[in-house]
């Protein structure tokens, strides 16, 4: 399936991105003796960011989606 429409494409790589967030944020808890803490924070500010990105694309396109603190 092709995608098009500008709007699906930005929201399909906000998730993308929001996925690597994901994963370096597991790969930084999983190193063992040697977490690094700071790194965690500003992924997971990153992705909290990105959210809020996802959540507005939604809004434009009339989807009102409620999202819990991660």
């Amino acid at each position: 399936m092709e995608i098009k429409d500008t709007k699906l494409i930005e929201i399909f790589h906000t998730l993308e991105k929001i996925e690597k967030m994901n994963k370096a944020v597991l790969f930084h808890r999983s190193i063992e003796g040697e977490t690094d803490a700071l790194a965690i924070e500003q992924y997971t500010r990153v992705k909290a960011e990105l959210t809020e990105q996802l959540l507005h694309l939604l809004d434009e396109m009339d989807l009102h989606l409620k999202v819990a603190a991660a």
